[in-house]
């Protein structure tokens, strides 16, 4: 790759690290060494550039690291030094300073609390720690049950990180975040999806977002007719019908399994905040002592992904994925009072929550403790009076004609590449 190109490259996916919005990435394509650009895609690019954008909040803010609580256990315990770099501190290096110390003292990992845990003066001379006195092997002890919470902490944390991102940019998160993919033209539109993704829709002047639309059209009808297009890459940010036709049956199929892999860990915060709030799925308000924050968190991002998802399978002709596996939509637990909280949300809106608490909670469908199909979802949206494709809770069946419309081989065998879980389900309908 010439050197040029190469610093055009580490340009373009900067800007998705930073979070620039549309009119900033336009702008910057129109100064990167592209193939001759025509007066159509140089026009639409200027005039996106000029435009606003609402900006969308970034990430929940993380907890503080351990980097304190690692470089005191470096100092107390031989096998663990201090951590550095990028992710020092992170809930990785915590977790090998709670195994590695752990292994000096004789605690197991989850062991027993501070009271019931420890050796005694017995245990530590048949251990081989007589010449640790009982004040140093409790400060250990204690140090590494601390370092235990705040893993439990920093792994919530970066739950959350990873759910709010694929609610807000796909999968652009399992691909490499300094350089998604080889290919610059490639990385042109996969950052400026990023970019408009990040962009707040609904409060996005109609101009601006027809702008971003237009520049998005062309860049990808560029691609069409260019031989280096990375479409693998692309399909995780972008996954149009245009694109995912470019992919073979195995990488639809894993595509398919990175998605239904990713939801099913957003079903795991859903499961932990369902535990910290007293939901009655009839009546969903906040009550005196729920984590309202934890929920809705975890609720927009479950059904932000969840609709891309059931977008991405109709885009592939995939709808026969659901068929056995539909987990339902969320709401979100509003704070309000009680006696006008039927008020507040509507009759739509509490036909549709009708609908959520007379199906199968999302954790324990995506996990195979209960059965959802799309049917079921379907049925107990036309007995409530909701359209099951146009309120989102299922999607149009496979058009007749289709070639894709029955699961192949190759697919069944992309998806168990990512998600044997989804494999086993579809391979007993097969």
């Amino acid at each position: 790759m010439p050197d040029d190109e190469a610093a055009a490259l580490d340009r373009i996916c900067a800007s998705i690290r930073l979070r620039r919005d549309p009119a900033a990435v336009a702008r910057l394509i129109r100064e990167l060494p592209l193939p001759a650009l025509s007066p159509d895609e140089a026009a639409w690019l200027d005039r996106a550039g000029r435009r606003t954008f609402a900006r969308i909040a970034g990430p929940p803010a993380g907890p503080v690291g351990a980097g304190r609580q690692l470089a005191v256990a470096g100092a107390l315990f031989d096998t663990v030094r201090a951590a550095d770099g990028a992710d020092a501190g992170g809930p990785e290096q915590v977790a090998r300073a709670v195994r590695l110390g752990g292994r000096e003292i004789g605690r197991e990992p989850g062991a027993a609390g501070f009271r019931d845990g420890r050796l005694n003066r017995e245990a530590r001379a048949a251990a081989g720690l007589g010449g640790l006195s009982r004040r140093q092997y409790n400060k250990r002890f204690r140090l590494l049950q601390r370092l235990e919470v705040k893993q439990a902490v920093l792994d919530v944390a970066e739950r959350e990180r990873r759910a709010a991102a694929l609610a807000e940019t796909g999968l652009l998160s399992l691909l490499d975040a300094a350089r998604p993919t080889a290919d610059l033209e490639t990385a042109c539109l996969i950052a400026f999806q990023a970019a408009r993704r990040h962009s707040r829709g609904a409060l996005t002047g109609r101009l601006s977002w027809w702008a971003g639309r237009r520049v998005t059209e062309l860049l990808l009808a560029r691609l069409a007719a260019a031989p280096r297009t990375d479409w693998w890459a692309l399909a995780h940010v972008h996954p149009v019908r245009e694109v995912l036709a470019r992919l073979t049956e195995h990488q639809r199929g894993q595509l398919a399994g990175r998605w239904s892999a990713a939801l099913r860990e957003t079903a795991v915060l859903l499961e932990r905040a369902s535990g910290r709030c007293a939901l009655d799925p009839t009546a969903m308000y906040a009550r005196p002592g729920d984590d309202a924050y934890a929920w809705n968190l975890a609720a927009k991002a479950w059904n932000a992904a969840r609709t891309q998802y059931l977008e991405m399978l109709e885009a592939m002709d995939a709808q026969e994925v659901l068929d056995p596996v539909c987990p339902g939509q969320v709401p979100v637990l509003d704070v309000v009072e009680p006696a006008s909280w039927r008020r507040w949300v509507g009759e739509e809106g509490y036909r549709e929550i009708e609908v959520w608490a007379a199906l199968p909670l999302p954790w324990r469908v995506v996990s195979g403790a209960e059965a959802c199909p799309a049917e079921l979802g379907a049925r107990v949206c036309r007995r409530h009076g909701v359209d099951p494709v146009k309120a989102g809770w299922t999607v149009r069946p496979v058009r007749r004609g289709t070639a894709g419309s029955r699961l192949r081989a190759a697919f069944v065998d992309g998806v168990a590449h990512a998600d044997p879980v989804l494999a086993g389900v579809l391979r007993e309908r097969t």
